[in-house]
C-alpha cells in the first residue's frame, strides 16, 4: 500500500493564501495612500497656481496705485499752477486797477461838482466834494455806479455851505451856496463790478485829495 504525504501541499497552499492576503492588503494600503496623496498633490498644485495669480494681481495693484499716485500728483500740480496763474493775472489787473479807478472817478465828475477828498481803506472808498445842487450829486453817483470799478455807491451825508466857508477853484463867486456831500462806495480793483471782489492791494490805505 502506497502512502502519499499531503502536508507539504497544504502548507504551500496556506503560504500562497497568506501571500495573496498580504498582496491584497498591500494593494489596498497603496490604493488608500494614492487616494490621499493624489488630492493633496492636486490641491498643492492648485494652491501654487492661485499663489502665482495672487502675486500677479498684487503686482498689478501696486502698478495701478503708482499710476494713481502719479495722476493725483499731476492733478495737484495742475491745480497749483492754475492758482499761481490766477494770482499772477490778478496782480497784473490790480496794477492797472487804481489808475482806472481814478480815471473813472474823474470821468464821472460833472462840471458843477468838485471833488475835495478821496480815500481808500481796504477797498472801501470815501469821496468828499461840493456840488451846486442835489441833482448834480445824483448825476455823479449814477455815473460812478456805472463804472466797473465802483459798486454799492451810497450817499452818506449832505449839508449846505457857501463858497466863503469852503473855497473851491473855478467855482462861482462869494455868496454862492453849495451842497457838501460824502459818498461811500466799494472798489473792485479787477474791474468786475463787484461780482468777484478781489482783496485789497498790498499797498496800505490810500488817501488822495483832489481838487478841480
Amino acid at each position: 500500500m502506497i502512502h502519499i504525504n499531503l502536508l507539504p501541499v497544504k502548507e504551500a497552499q496556506r503560504a500562497i493564501g497568506r501571500r495573496r492576503q498580504i498582496s491584497v492588503g498591500a494593494l489596498s494600503i497603496a490604493v488608500a495612500v494614492l487616494m490621499m496623496v493624489i488630492p493633496f498633490m492636486l490641491q498643492s498644485r492648485r494652491m501654487s497656481h492661485l499663489d502665482a495669480e495672487m502675486d500677479d494681481l498684487q503686482a498689478q495693484v501696486a502698478k495701478l496705485e503708482s499710476q494713481a499716485k502719479e495722476v493725483k500728483d499731476l492733478d495737484k500740480k495742475r491745480t497749483d499752477l492754475k492758482a499761481k496763474l490766477k494770482i499772477i493775472d490778478d496782480l497784473k489787473r490790480k496794477r492797472v486797477g487804481p489808475v482806472r479807478i481814478l480815471e473813472d472817478l474823474g470821468s464821472a465828475t460833472p462840471e458843477k461838482l468838485w471833488l475835495v477828498e478821496f480815500t481808500d481803506v481796504a477797498g472801501n472808498a470815501t469821496i468828499t466834494g461840493m456840488a451846486l445842487d442835489n441833482q448834480t450829486i445824483a448825476e455823479f453817483m449814477r455815473s460812478l455806479q456805472g463804472s466797473k470799478y465802483f459798486f454799492d455807491v451810497d450817499l452818506v451825508e449832505t449839508s449846505q455851505t457857501d463858497s466863503g466857508r469852503a473855497p473851491i477853484p473855478n467855482a462861482p463867486g462869494q455868496g454862492a451856496s453849495f451842497k457838501k456831500f460824502i459818498v461811500k462806495a466799494r472798489l473792485d480793483y479787477l474791474g468786475m463790478d463787484g461780482k468777484q471782489t478781489a482783496p485789497t492791494p498790498a499797498a496800505g490805505p490810500a488817501a488822495v485829495k483832489t481838487e478841480s
